[in-house]
């Protein structure tokens, strides 16, 4: 920590080999190194640069991933912010018939209960290249637009593996009805731009409860339609009944 400049620096070792597609594979290990820095000047503007420089060393898997990012918000007041990031990741390593690099944005409208009285608000639109990975991915990942369990429902599971870009739209509202209390209503909807390929829709509602500081409960309902384009990765409805336990030590 620097004053108003904040560094995180970070070196790992992935020995077990998990990817996003194979698990347990020693064949895939890599190095991860990772750079990650923040300014704030005052107390309605920050700022932020990033790398994350994945090096694989495996017998099976020598890609090397890099991805740069760049991010901004403004407050205009302590209720309302205006916030967005810009990814552009290379990949050292990449199918000659595919393209060697990715790009993904998004721009995020975030308006406190504060302001609003009855529920907060948060609104999104991003852009993201298909063959861009570790950001909105969902599988075998936490998906950014589900309700955060592993590999359930969601509309990034339909999303194609090309060179096309997506589009989403994402919008959450949550309500704290008292210390105890609050819920929340989620919708997605999903544009993969890809011929045959539908559009992807997902909404979702839930329940919390904070039973003692250290102890929450959730109940929600998420439900997505995928479509049925004949191209289309998923096809059809699905939907989960999550209940969540939360324990803080």
């Amino acid at each position: 920590s620097f004053g108003n400049l904040t560094g995180t620096a970070i070196i790992g070792r992935n020995a077990s080999g998990e990817n996003r597609n194979t698990f347990m594979n020693a064949s895939y290990e890599q190095m991860l190194y990772a750079l990650n820095l923040n300014w704030t000047p005052n107390e309605k503007f920050f700022g932020g640069l990033m790398g994350y420089w994945q090096v694989g060393d495996g017998t099976l898997d020598s890609k090397h991933i890099y991805t740069y990012a760049v991010n901004a918000g403004f407050k205009f007041t302590p209720a309302v912010e205006l916030k967005g990031i810009y990814y552009n990741q290379k990949f050292d390593g990449k199918a000659a018939t595919r393209d060697d690099s990715a790009k993904s944005w998004k721009a995020i409208l975030d308006i406190k209960q504060d302001l609003l009285k009855f529920t907060s608000l948060w609104i999104e639109y991003s852009q993201e290249d298909n063959g861009f990975t570790g950001n909105n991915w969902a599988n075998g990942q936490v998906a950014r637009y589900s309700l955060g369990t592993y590999n359930e429902p969601g509309v990034l599971q339909g999303r194609p593996d090309n060179d096309n870009t997506s589009k989403y739209w994402f919008i959450k509202a949550e309500q704290k009805w008292n210390k105890k209390w609050g819920s929340f209503v989620r919708f997605v909807k999903a544009d993969f731009d890809t011929a045959n390929v539908d559009d992807a829709t997902e909404w979702g509602v839930g329940v919390k409860y904070q039973y003692t500081p250290a102890i929450a409960f959730m109940l929600a309902y998420d439900a997505v339609d995928y479509g049925t384009g004949t191209s289309n990765k998923m096809s059809g409805d699905d939907n989960v009944i999550l209940f969540r336990t939360t324990v803080k030590f």
